[in-house]
């Protein structure tokens, strides 16, 4: 597999979009005030660089496993520890950033300190399973339309959203 790094820019920017969407109708739906995400602009990176890790181990492991239901054991086992990884590092360094928690499952039964729960784990692999074998094809043809110049701009403004944003809390954080 050769990786295009246009096509990884549109997967993570896609994603984040659709996982700030998806945070803010789920918090709406529940009745939370939360914001999704830390950045400014309408985009939450932790789904982005999901996706990128969901595929690198899946094609990681195309080459290694050529048995289906092999494949899909230790590809369930890597998506539970490595989204669980992700997670726990996401939850830690926004913590340490902004000086709150933007989750806690400390109230989530089988929890793993603030930032990870064996069910909230368990979804994210079903939700990686779900995005690989339903998902994946439908968007990879939506990503392959997406001019080089959109790529661009959305690079610019992500690149500007992170340094305004930790700016903004580095400022904060000296004042």
């Amino acid at each position: 597999m050769v990786i295009d790094m246009q096509t990884s820019l549109n997967k993570f920017f896609l994603f984040s979009i659709f996982g700030f969407l998806f945070e803010t109708f789920l918090f709406s739906l529940i009745g939370m005030h939360n914001q999704s995400g830390f950045l400014f602009f309408w985009w939450t990176p932790f789904y982005g660089i999901g996706v990128l890790i969901i595929e690198g181990l899946y094609y990681l492991m195309l080459k290694k496993v050529h048995h289906t239901k092999k494949r899909n054991f230790f590809l369930f086992i890597l998506y539970f520890f490595t989204l669980s990884l992700l997670e726990f590092i996401g939850g830690f360094l926004l913590e340490a950033l902004h000086g709150y928690r933007l989750w806690s499952y400390e109230m989530v039964a089988l929890h793993i300190g603030k930032y990870i729960s064996i069910p909230t784990s368990l979804v994210w692999t079903v939700f990686a399973f779900l995005y690989l074998y339903f998902v994946k094809p439908f968007t990879d043809r939506i990503i392959k339309k997406i001019p080089k110049g959109i790529t661009v701009v959305l690079s610019i403004l992500f690149i500007l959203d992170l340094y305004f944003t930790l700016r903004k809390l580095f400022i904060i954080q000296i004042s």
